[in-house]
């Protein structure tokens, strides 16, 4: 019995420790990019607007790939018949260990994209987008900020 604890324990060690370093080894800020023509401020936090869709990620520091909690994580985007919609604007707040998820629709635009502006105490506030091509039902989208 303590062989096969020590076998789980160190099972569960290297993954953690697998998972710390391949965050801390691509730890690059993520690229600006437009907040588009159609934004507008997002006002309304929430954290279900849409079916079949989840997006969730990390917000992480460039300096040390640590998580930053409570930065602001605005986003909006097209709906499933391809427009704006102020239904699919919202923003919700990172975890404690950076986490945050919501769920949404597929943004059918012409290429689809997530528009995302995160803010946080001590970074810089960072507008951005997530770009995909094919459908799917989970997207997992880390950013990362550079500190002031």
């Amino acid at each position: 019995m303590n062989a096969i604890f020590r076998f789980a324990a160190a099972t569960i060690l290297l993954a953690m420790l697998a998972t710390q370093s391949a965050i801390a080894r691509d730890c690059t800020a993520t690229t600006a990019r437009t907040a588009g023509t159609h934004y507008k401020p997002v006002t309304r936090q929430q954290t279900d607007i849409g079916r079949g869709l989840i997006v969730s990620g990390y917000i992480l520091s460039a300096r040390d790939c640590r998580p930053i909690a409570s930065a602001r994580i605005s986003h909006w985007q097209a709906g499933e018949n391809g427009q704006y919609q102020d239904r699919l604007r919202a923003y919700l707040y990172s975890g404690k260990t950076g986490s945050y998820r919501f769920r949404t629709e597929w943004p059918a635009a012409m290429i689809p994209h997530i528009h995302f502006i995160v803010s946080a105490r001590g970074f810089n506030t960072i507008g951005t987008q997530w770009i995909g091509s094919e459908k799917v039902k989970e997207i997992r989208f880390d950013i990362i900020l550079r500190a002031k």
